[in-house]
């Protein structure tokens, strides 16, 4: 056998030593993101939701003031649904693909157009206990509330104090509207169309100002939104009253929030393309559009025990029945 090259065995032995530090730090490593995993909200849907269908698109039917309408006209497919609101069997769609705003029937699957919509992002849409639609496009001032068969019932603007209009919150039981706009102010209106009063301040830039809101969710209990500077969520009660800010490291990039009857709030983010479930003002949840047959989620809308999501890419909307929490 040959002799050994000197200094070969400590060659050797400090290699193995490299090779062992490497497997130990590797282990750590991998221990500290099991632990990570451990401790982050879940993934599964179960606990949230379960899935009833997917609507692709429906059969044509004419304008018409009475819901659960026979169609009678041709196949109309969705294309890029990228704004919804529901309220009973009305299910309101902007589909930027085709530049229409639709009502879906739910029950019959008829699909009415009912006008001609911009395909620039930023359309919102939400709903009032009468069953009218709130349009919001983004390259207009003023917010549009249509009725079921496509008939203008009112403009919502303020010249003086909503420089472009962000998102349009209702709670239908009191009959309560609010709006924001792109620099964060939110402000009250009356269901005429009147502005009311000024709840947030538009961010001017000051440190100490209050916070603001861009997107916006509602419900009987007050307002939740999405403050665009530090990407969390500010609540505040109908009066105005900023009540706190949550959700702090949790949101990458929000699109659209909802809350649920139970007071959950729903977030969408396009960051890390996760539904992020809040109660309390903590995460307890975290989905992934895959684990729901989805390409992304585009969009939200929660009414009563069910909630749609729009999936622009995959061309529809998935419907699912909100699984109320534990006690």
């Amino acid at each position: 056998m040959k002799p050994s090259a000197p200094g070969a065995g400590s060659a050797t032995t400090g290699f193995c030593r490299r090779i062992v530090k490497r497997f130990f730090a590797l282990a750590v490593v991998v221990a500290t993101s099991g632990a990570a995993a451990a401790d982050s909200p879940p993934f599964d849907p179960r606990p949230f939701l379960t899935p009833q269908e997917s609507i692709l698109g429906g059969f044509g039917s004419p304008p018409s003031p009475l819901p659960i309408r026979t169609p009678t006209g041709s196949y109309l497919k969705l294309l890029h649904p990228s704004a919804v609101a529901a309220n009973g069997p009305d299910l309101y769609v902007a589909d930027s693909g085709r530049r229409l705003l639709l009502r879906i029937d739910t029950v019959t699957k008829a699909i009415t157009p009912l006008r001609e919509i911009t395909a620039a992002p930023g359309i919102r849409l939400e709903t009032d206990r009468d069953g009218s639609v709130y349009l919001l496009q983004p390259n207009q001032a003023s917010v549009e509330r249509i009725s079921r068969d496509g008939r203008r019932i009112s403009l919502f603007s303020s010249e003086f104090e909503i420089l472009q209009p962000a998102d349009i919150a209702v709670e239908r039981s009191q009959g309560r509207l609010w709006m924001s706009d792109r620099a964060g102010g939110v402000f009250a209106f009356h269901p005429s169309g009147r502005m009311e009063q000024s709840l947030l301040e538009r961010n001017d830039g000051f440190p100490d100002e209050l916070a603001g809101a861009t997107l916006l969710a509602a419900d009987r209990l007050g307002i939740v939104g999405i403050d665009p500077r530090c990407r969390c969520l500010i609540a505040f009660g109908p009066d105005g009253a900023y009540s706190g800010h949550f959700g702090d490291g949790e949101l990458i990039d929000p699109v659209d929030l909802a809350i649920d009857t139970h007071g959950r709030v729903w977030v969408i983010d396009r960051g890390d393309r996760l539904l992020k479930i809040f109660v309390g003002r903590q995460r307890v949840g975290a989905i992934q559009a895959a684990s729901l047959g989805l390409v992304e989620m585009t969009a939200l809308t929660i009414d009563g025990f069910q909630a749609y999501i729009s999936d622009a890419q995959g061309g529809k909307i998935a419907v699912f029945a909100v699984v109320p929490p534990r006690p």
